[in-house]
């Protein structure tokens, strides 16, 4: 007999059956359909190579407007003219020179540097030779022995008093090299001036005497007293110079004898009964000679007061190179070049310069026009006379190309009517750009500059895409491209900087040669089949 209540629960279990079998039918029917759609759905693709960019440096923005009025003009200041160039009323192009100025002085000065740079060098090289013997040595417990070291004893004979070493009796001259110097001494170079003092070969034990010194400073004069290594200026290196400048000493004893290689007076005075006379020869010498020794806290101590000093003389040796450096630079604009188009107006005389501060040369610009602009000290390094740049009118909106003709080597006082990128605490230089088709331009129009400052060389391999081909997940950025069956595959790339607004560097993950699609989109799916754009 059945229950009212059992056939209930069959009817509902029928009616859940149904629906259950509907479902997996309409379901099966969903993903067959979706199956369909993708193998049936197509997405272009585009080649990275034709998608690239490029990046040829960074544009530097700045204002600056048209000057069709412009002149260069010459100065002298403290310079002397050798030669000039052009006459008044000549023609000149930029790059044409229009005189040359005197480098004798630089030529002395340079010389004066490269042999200071030279001596540094030296130091250097000795410097780092005592720090290597120091680190050799095996420090020991006992209390440091000091042996004085004896000075050669090959040309002299010395006399000891209370452990101070004096020289006495010694001959003029060792080969070329002078033992002591005195008013009958000849230098092999020089005039007595600072810029070229009297040149002396010394040898390590050489002395100046007192009555020489004095010499040099009742006349003003200059000398070089120069230890080189091996006695010998064409074959041996520079160990020390002792340069003395009578305009600047004080006289001294007559009858006093000064170390060249100290700079220090020798103590001559000597107690009969207490002379020791020393002949003893070098190998003898060496016999008797006890090896110095240091605690571990002396020899640290000694190791780090050469390297404090290695330390100061690379210091020295950076400065001296860059003032050799900035002496090149000096030398390299000894001729001036025009740095406009135009006509000679003015040319004053050589022998007679003017002192009232007017300028030695002008030319007024002809032909073309010209732009005027600035740029900060940190591109100073980066730009340079003969570059291209881009000049934008805000009145008429086309784009002009200039050349960079000149550069100002001092900075803008008052930068008023200026702006420009960058830290606004640097210094600002105005610079001169020569623009060749001006047409449409009018004296006064204000113009955005632009100009590369990176090295084009080194991005001739960059790969720069559209921003909107580039998507994030996760804090990940990946493209969609091309798999080998041609389906949609996500490829994530390694991203770099932003460019021009709407570009971004890709550094890895995807090459010129592949092809991506645009990851926007119902179709932008991975598995979806791609196909080649018309582009």
């Amino acid at each position: 007999m059945n229950r009212p209540g059992m056939k209930k629960f069959k009817k509902l279990f029928i009616f859940l059956l149904v629906l259950l079998i509907l479902g997996g039918s309409a379901a099966g029917g969903i993903y067959a359909y979706q199956q369909y759609q993708q193998e049936n759905t197509e997405i272009e693709v585009v080649s990275v190579a034709n998608l690239n960019v490029g990046f040829f440096g960074d544009d530097m923005t700045s204002s600056g407007y048209v000057s069709d009025d412009s002149s260069q003009s010459v100065y002298t200041e403290e310079k002397t003219v050798v030669e000039v160039k052009v006459a008044e009323g000549d023609e000149v192009k930029i790059g044409d020179p229009l005189l040359v100025y005197d480098t004798t002085d630089i030529a002395l000065q340079m010389d004066m540097a490269e042999l200071e740079l030279q001596g540094i060098n030296n130091d250097i090289t000795l410097a780092k030779r005592e720090i290597e013997r120091l680190k050799k040595i095996t420090p020991t417990p006992e209390k440091k022995t000091t042996n004085t070291p004896k000075p050669p004893q090959s040309s002299q004979t010395t006399k000891k008093k209370n452990d101070s070493v004096v020289i006495v009796q010694v001959q003029k001259k060792d080969g070329k090299a002078y033992n002591y110097i005195d008013a009958t001494a000849k230098p092999y170079k020089g005039k007595g001036t600072v810029d070229k003092p009297y040149r002396f070969l010394c040898t390590p034990e050489c002395y100046v005497t007192g009555d020489y010194l004095n010499r040099l400073v009742s006349k003003e004069e200059t000398a070089a007293f120069e230890i080189w290594s091996g006695n010998s200026t064409t074959e041996g290196t520079l160990i020390s110079c002792w340069t003395f400048n009578g305009a600047e000493q004080r006289t001294v004893n007559t009858d006093s004898k000064w170390l060249v290689s100290t700079h220090e007076e020798i103590d001559e005075e000597l107690d009969t009964e207490e002379e020791v006379e020393e002949t003893e020869t070098e190998s003898e010498s060496e016999t008797e000679s006890t090896e110095e020794t240091y605690t571990a806290e002396e020899l640290k101590k000694e190791i780090a007061e050469k390297e404090s000093e290695l330390k100061e003389l690379e210091i020295s040796q950076k400065k001296a190179e860059l003032d050799i450096e900035k002496l090149k630079k000096d030398e390299e604009k000894a001729t001036v070049l025009a740095s406009i188009n135009g006509v000679v107006r003015t040319v004053e005389d050589p022998e007679d310069p003017p002192i009232d501060g007017s300028p030695f040369l002008e030319v007024a610009g002809s032909m073309g026009m010209y732009i005027r602009g600035e740029i900060s000290e940190l591109l100073l390094d980066q730009i340079e006379i003969g570059q291209q740049i881009t000049a934008d009118s805000w009145g008429n909106g086309q784009t002009y190309t200039a050349v960079i003709t000149e550069i100002s080597e001092y900075p803008i006082e008052n930068r008023g009517g200026y702006y420009g990128e960058g830290n606004p605490n640097v210094s600002y230089y105005t610079f001169l750009a020569y623009v060749e088709e001006s047409e449409g331009l009018t004296n006064g129009d204000n113009l955005e500059l632009r100009m590369s400052t990176a090295d084009v060389q080194e991005e001739t391999d960059a790969l720069y895409i559209e921003k909107a081909y580039v998507r994030q997940e996760n804090g990940q950025s990946y493209v969609l491209k091309a798999g080998k069956d041609n389906r949609l595959v996500k490829q994530y790339v390694l991203t770099g900087r932003t460019v021009y607004g709407s570009s971004i560097e890709i550094k890895s993950g995807l090459s010129e040669s592949d092809r991506i699609a645009f990851p926007y989109g119902k179709t932008a799916k991975e598995g979806v089949k791609v196909v080649d754009s018309d582009e």
